[in-house]
């Protein structure tokens, strides 16, 4: 009797487990996808910034060939003219992949999508991209973040 009440209680674990496993594969297909949020910072901008103290995020997602992302970016040292998304490792310069909107402001919030062919290769190596903000007073870039 004690075997046949341990297999049973056994058999109930497994497909209590079972149940749970293939329960939670289902919702995890459901879910949407992921948004990554990149800190940008003066610190990370090669060459590095004449003024410093500015900073911000870029917050991405990609789905298909587009990319959806939100910019905020407060303090620059002059009013944004232009960002990008690069090509390189951290602390290299690169070619611009994508180009991104901004406000013609030191401070400012934008969010856009863009489709692009180049963001089938961001999203499949995330970390040899980065993304910048150019100003008038620092040309090259005055915060820079890093992809993850």
């Amino acid at each position: 009797m004690y075997m046949s009440r341990h297999a049973r209680t056994t058999a109930i674990g497994f497909a209590a487990l079972a149940a749970l496993t293939f329960g939670g594969a289902g919702a995890a297909q459901a879910a949407p996808p992921d948004t990554t949020r990149v800190p940008l910072s003066t610190g990370q901008e090669t060459p590095a910034p004449t003024e410093g103290g500015a900073h911000g995020s870029f917050t991405y997602e990609i789905a298909g060939d587009e990319l959806c992302y939100t910019l905020e970016v407060t303090g620059l040292s002059s009013d944004a003219v232009a960002a990008h998304i690069h090509f390189a490792p951290r602390n290299a310069p690169g070619p611009i992949v994508v180009p991104l909107t901004v406000e013609n402001d030191t401070s400012f919030v934008v969010s856009d999508c863009v489709t692009d062919a180049d963001v089938a290769a961001i999203q499949a190596d995330p970390m040899s991209y980065y993304v910048n903000v150019h100003t008038v007073e620092n040309m090259p870039g005055e915060v820079r973040g890093q992809l993850r």
